[in-house]
C-alpha cells in the first residue's frame, strides 16, 4: 500500500541555512512536436526546441559556472543519445542528471509495461552516456504506475507533485521515494510560448516567489524549487533574467542551493517524514 509521510518533527538545512533553492531544467529539444494528422511537422517549431541542445545548454552551463552554483538537468532518454557531449559536459561541470521520459512521453497515456520500460531505456542510456546512473525522475504528468515502478527501479526522488511546499516521502512496503514538489512558475509557465514572453515580466513572478518563501523561513525553513528549460530561459534576454534571480538568491544569508539528490539525501537522513501513517481521502498520509 502506498503510504504518504509528510514531517512531523522540525525541518532544518545544513549548517544553519533558512531556505533550500532547487535549480532545475527540464532538458529536452523537439521531442514534444509531433506530426500533425497529415504527418506533417511544423519546422519553426522543432527547430526552437531544438535551439536548447544545440545551443542554448552551453549558454545555461556558463550561467551556473559564473555563478558557482549547482543545478539538476532532467534528462530525456532521447536528448543523452542524439546529444551526448552536451550530457557528459553537464556532469563534467559537476552538476546532476536526472530522468525525464524518453521522448517526453505524457505518462498518463502509457501502459503499466509501456511506462516501465520508457524509465529502463532512459536510465540505461543516462547511464551509458555519463557512467553515473540517474537516481531522480520528473515526467510529463504522472500515471497511477510512475511511484510504484520508479520505486521498483530503485529511484530516490520524484518531482511531479504540486500539492505541497515541503518534500516528504512515499513509502510502499520497503520502498521510499522522496517527493520534490514544484511550483506553477516555471519558465513553460511565464513566458507562456517558445517565442513570447517578457523576461522583465518572468522575473516579477519568480522574485515574490522566492521572497515570500524567505520571509517565511524567518519562523520554519522553506523549500524553493525552480523548474526552467533550456530551450525557453537559454534565449539571449531571457537568459540575462535567469543570471539575475540566480545573483538576487545568492546575495541573501542563509540560502542553500542544492541538487535534487542533495536535497532529497538531507531530507531521508534526517527523517522528517518518519511517524505513523493516517488514511486521508482514499490515500495513506501522515499530517504535519
Amino acid at each position: 500500500m502506498l503510504v504518504e509521510h509528510h514531517a512531523k518533527e522540525k525541518v532544518f538545512w545544513p549548517d544553519g541555512c533558512r531556505l533550500a533553492v532547487a535549480l532545475t531544467f527540464d532538458f529536452q529539444g523537439g521531442e514534444d512536436v509531433r506530426p500533425d494528422r497529415n504527418g506533417r511537422m511544423n519546422h519553426e517549431e522543432w527547430t526552437q526546441a531544438e535551439y536548447g541542445p544545440n545551443t542554448g545548454i552551453w549558454r545555461i552551463l556558463r550561467i551556473l559556472e559564473e555563478n558557482k552554483v549547482k543545478a539538476t538537468f532532467m534528462v530525456c532518454g532521447g536528448i543523452a543519445e542524439r546529444y551526448p557531449e552536451a550530457v557528459k559536459a553537464i556532469v563534467q561541470k559537476g552538476h546532476e542528471i536526472a530522468g525525464h521520459g524518453y521522448h517526453h512521453e505524457v505518462a498518463r497515456d502509457l501502459s503499466k509495461e509501456e511506462e516501465r520500460e520508457v524509465i529502463r531505456r532512459t536510465t540505461e542510456m543516462i547511464r551509458n552516456r555519463t557512467g553515473k546512473r540517474p537516481v531522480g525522475w520528473r515526467s510529463c504528468t504522472q500515471s497511477p504506475n510512475s511511484l510504484e515502478l520508479l520505486m521498483e527501479q530503485g529511484y530516490l526522488w520524484n518531482s511531479n507533485s504540486f500539492s505541497h511546499d515541503l518534500p516528504f516521502v512515499w513509502e510502499n512496503g520497503n520502498s521510499k521515494l522522496v517527493e520534490l514538489p514544484r511550483q506553477p512558475f516555471g519558465d513553460g509557465r511565464v513566458y507562456g510560448h517558445r517565442d513570447s514572453g517578457n523576461p522583465n515580466d518572468a522575473l516579477m513572478v519568480w522574485k515574490p516567489f522566492f521572497d515570500e518563501l524567505y520571509e517565511e523561513s524567518k519562523a520554519a525553513p522553506t523549500f524553493c524549487p525552480f523548474q526552467f528549460h533550456p530551450y525557453i530561459s537559454s534565449r539571449p534576454g531571457r537568459a540575462k533574467a535567469l543570471r539575475g534571480l540566480i545573483q538576487y538568491m545568492k546575495k541573501q544569508k542563509g540560502v542553500w542551493l542544492a541538487t535534487g539528490s542533495e536535497v532529497a539525501e538531507w531530507w531521508l537522513k534526517q527523517g522528517f517524514s518518519s511517524g505513523l501513517a493516517r488514511k486521508t481521502a482514499g490515500r495513506v498520509a501522515v499530517s504535519s
